[in-house]
């Protein structure tokens, strides 16, 4: 409680002394400068891929129409696709009967849906092969109850869409549940009123509504599956992520992986094209906190629908959390000594918490000078963004070594590259909440302020700061968890010597020690859940929304 009302200071105040910034003449020079700087350092993972590319341009061209390159993009396509329609179609009832219905534990319910979000996508993936997998508990239920002998396979695409949506629903859901909080109900009363019908009202009132909300958390689910490695790797299924670490690790050396990195950026404007049409199309609602949420009474469908909410949380976190518990007794009744992961643990917490508030903090620039909505300036600076998020850590990391050996070797084999890598990957978390949330507040009230007597700082911090906060803190939240989660980067970049949760996690399971891994599993995952619960509770939400 005490880091997020920190966090909040710290970021009103940067926000504060910024629109002070724009009141001069050189405010909005001064932006654009530091935002163009941002972008470079966000677009050196594409300067390092282009300058490569450009000594065989040719045999890009040839490899890009290679059969095996089509599959790949097809399976990569297919994923994404597949991944973020089941999140949605998770997230969106989900919060809808959590927030806006009388279903049973509503409020805790809403903080527990969002708990699958603190998994990594290598440990939802392990623990869910143990349950679901050949040989697993539920095939030897099913053999022993039924006699089933044989079941279809959980490898390939079915289980990496099964562990990815599980793991990725928590994206668009959060959103969700803070756009229906703030949403005014009043608006599908007098729809009501002027006799709509429910399916009406949804299509012409709520859809519109919610649609910008969907899309921004869609981009993140869809960048995230871009980027997996750790999850679809397990459960073997080929696409552009796993061609770029086989190719890196096998005897072919780096041949190809350039060219599958830069599609993969292609890849990631083009879902950036489709977002941004939708978000072009938002419409606004009131920003209203002074009412009480109506919520809608289900009747005896509460207590039918009750189980049914409760299939997200138990399938994504209480039996992936079962399994590592079962491996961590097992691992004490035999007398297993554990990894001593006390250092690691600090050091995962510090430069999570550090990264997070950097990261923050240099966002502000970007968004207010994507806000200003200059023409081709604003669209450039927050494509490039997103460049780092739909690229696999490893690439990411081969980007910054390069830089650094030839030109800044000064930071390499350091915390700053370490921390450098982070925010080129994961910034895109905190502009992508923060651009939603900006994108629902009705510029009429800016207007209204302004006809009210109010000047630019007062309308900018009462307006603009207040209303948007939730979103600062949800992607200030949401980058320290990818941070805790982040392992290829941090493998290639770490300083020697310093091992967090993640890699810890990494070197027991390659090394088949399933009792540590589960054990720094367990912590990770209590140390991501706490903020995502805290943020979820609907008192917690009360106050950061001011």
């Amino acid at each position: 409680m005490k880091l997020i009302k920190n966090t909040l200071n710290l970021i009103n105040y940067n926000l504060n002394f910024i629109s002070r910034i724009q009141d001069f003449k050189i405010g909005l020079s001064f932006l654009i400068f530091l935002s163009l700087i941002l972008s470079f350092i966000l677009s050196l993972p594409l300067l390092y891929l282009l300058f490569k590319l450009t000594f065989g341009i040719n045999l890009f061209i040839d490899f890009i129409f290679n059969f095996k390159i089509f599959t790949l993009a097809m399976n990569t396509m297919l994923l994404v696709i597949l991944v973020v329609f089941f999140a949605i179609l998770i997230s969106l009832p989900l919060a809808f009967l959590n927030v806006r219905s009388n279903i049973p534990f509503a409020k805790h319910l809403t903080s527990i849906s969002v708990l699958p979000i603190a998994l990594p996508s290598y440990v939802m993936a392990t623990t869910q092969i143990e349950l679901w997998g050949p040989r697993g508990l539920f095939y030897d239920l099913l053999n022993k109850i039924f006699g089933i002998d044989k079941i279809p396979s959980f490898y390939g695409l079915s289980g990496s869409v099964f562990v990815l949506s599980l793991i990725t629903y928590p994206y668009i859901y959060i959103g969700l549940c803070a756009m229906f909080r703030r949403f005014d109900y009043q608006m599908i009363d007098a729809s009501k009123t002027l006799g709509s019908s429910n399916l009406q009202t949804f299509r012409k009132i709520v859809f519109p509504l919610v649609k910008p909300t969907i899309a921004s958390g869609s981009l993140l689910v869809a960048l995230y599956v871009l980027s997996d490695f750790g999850a679809i790797s397990l459960l073997r299924f080929n696409t552009f992520t796993t061609a770029i670490f086989n190719r890196m690790y096998s005897s072919i050396g780096n041949y190809g992986v350039l060219e599958i990195s830069t599609l993969a950026i292609f890849f990631c404007f083009f879902i950036l094209f489709l977002e941004s049409r939708t978000r072009n199309n938002a419409r606004h609602f009131s920003n209203s906190s002074g009412f009480k949420i109506k919520k809608a009474d289900l009747g005896i469908w509460r207590w039918i629908l009750f189980p049914i909410v409760l299939i997200p949380p138990v399938l994504g976190f209480l039996l992936p959390v079962s399994v590592l518990i079962y491996w961590l007794i097992q691992g004490m009744q035999n007398d297993n000594s554990f990894t001593n992961i006390i250092s690691s643990t600090i050091n995962t917490i510090s430069i999570s918490l550090v990264t997070s508030l950097i990261v923050t903090i240099f966002s502000i620039p970007i968004i207010l000078v994507i806000r200003k909505k200059i023409k081709f300036l604003s669209s450039i600076i927050e494509k490039s963004c997103y460049i780092g998020l739909s690229l696999p850590g490893i690439v990411v990391g081969m980007s910054l070594v390069f830089f650094s050996i030839n030109y800044f070797d000064m930071i390499y084999q350091t915390y700053i590259i370490l921390i450098l890598a982070y925010l080129i990957s994961f910034l895109p978390a905190v502009i992508t909440p923060i651009r939603s949330t900006l994108t629902q507040i009705d510029p009429k009230l800016e207007e209204a302020s302004f006809t009210l007597g109010k000047g630019k700082i007062s309308t900018f911090y009462n307006i603009i700061v207040k209303l948007s906060t939730p979103g600062f803190i949800y992607g200030a939240i949401l980058v320290f968890i990818l941070c805790l989660k982040e392992l290829p980067a941090t493998l290639i970049l770490s300083p020697v010597g310093f091992r967090t949760l993640a890699t810890s996690i990494w070197g027991s399971a390659s090394e088949a020690f399933f009792m540590d891994t589960a054990a720094a599993s367990l912590i990770l995952v209590i140390i991501a859940g706490i903020p995502s619960y805290l943020f979820m509770s609907n008192d917690l939400s009360r106050k950061i929304t001011l």
